[in-house]
């Protein structure tokens, strides 16, 4: 029915702004990627917040466009607007967002759109933390390794190295699978049922794994298990969830699935260094937060 709120929706935001697509029915769009979005999100599949956020933010912004006789010239500002609150307002982090959507979706050539999207995200962002104030990730203790400055430099060349070929298989996969995924001769509803089979049966055996993962990599970056096999067995099980979730085409992005991976994935390598001798047990975290970040570059 409305097949402009698959997936992210940071591509269909991205050819809104450059005029290649329209939003015909803005209105309803809004209301299905919202609820769509929330009920994906809800039955624990592996997806991310992000994407609808941002696609959410320029239909407000396309809304406010029409309703208030802005002109053409003038829409894709509120567009790119409108996605950078979008996702500020979800992550409380408005300098981040009003980044993503310059690198992502809007390569400004104009200082006013720039401007009008950093004092959008600054405000949704601060609305968001005013409205919403705990913030988990403030838990977390990333302790950098007593190291040399070219002991670090080292690190970092193995990290991305490692990061980098993992990114990239995680990337071509996905690609592979999304064109796989049509090709199943099962109505739709059906290949739906079998992802909530799957979440269902992630859920019996780690639930915090379900709905992108996030509290699961909460928890192991305030408290890193050291076993591991079990978390190369979570990691692996992750990505192959959240990538048939991805595929499938509902409503819901990659970004926190992707932040997930690249976290268990620094998990791993740190435990690895700690039996090695080259970090301390406390380090994990901070070569897991390394480890998102370029995680999520690479791919």
């Amino acid at each position: 029915k409305m097949p402009l709120i698959t997936g992210g929706g940071i591509p269909q935001t991205r050819g809104v702004i450059n005029g290649r697509v329209d939003y015909k029915h803005p209105f309803r769009e809004l209301i299905a990627k919202f609820v769509g979005g929330i009920l994906a999100l809800s039955t624990g599949l592996s997806l991310g917040r992000e994407g609808p956020s941002v696609q959410i933010g320029s239909y407000v912004g396309y809304l406010v466009s029409k309703w208030g006789r802005v002109l053409s010239g003038e829409r894709k500002q509120l567009l790119a607007a409108g996605a950078g609150a979008g996702l500020a307002a979800a992550f409380a982090a408005p300098l981040a967002s009003s980044l993503l959507v310059i690198e992502s979706i809007e390569r400004f050539d104009a200082p006013k759109t720039a401007i009008t999207t950093l004092l959008a995200g600054v405000v949704a962002g601060g609305v968001a933390s005013w409205i919403f104030p705990m913030n988990p990730y403030f838990h977390i203790d990333a302790i950098v390794p007593g190291m040399t400055f070219w002991g670090q430099v080292k690190l970092f060349l193995l990290l991305a190295a490692v990061v980098s070929i993992f990114g990239k298989f995680f990337s071509i996969t996905t690609l592979q699978v999304k064109r796989i995924y049509p090709a199943i001769k099962h109505p739709e509803y059906v290949k739906m049922l079998y992802l909530l089979f799957i979440a269902f049966l992630i859920s019996m055996a780690e639930f915090n794994l379900t709905g992108g993962g996030e509290q699961f990599l909460l928890s192991q970056a305030m408290h890193p298990d050291t076993h591991i096999l079990w978390i190369v067995g979570m990691m692996l099980l992750h990505l192959v969830f959240s990538i048939f979730s991805f595929s499938s085409g509902l409503p819901g992005g990659n970004f926190i699935p992707t932040l997930v991976t690249g976290g268990l994935l620094g998990q791993i390598i740190a435990l690895i260094m700690v039996q090695q001798g080259l970090i301390a047990h406390e380090n994990i975290s901070y070569i897991m937060l390394i480890c998102m970040s370029a995680f999520l570059v690479a791919v």
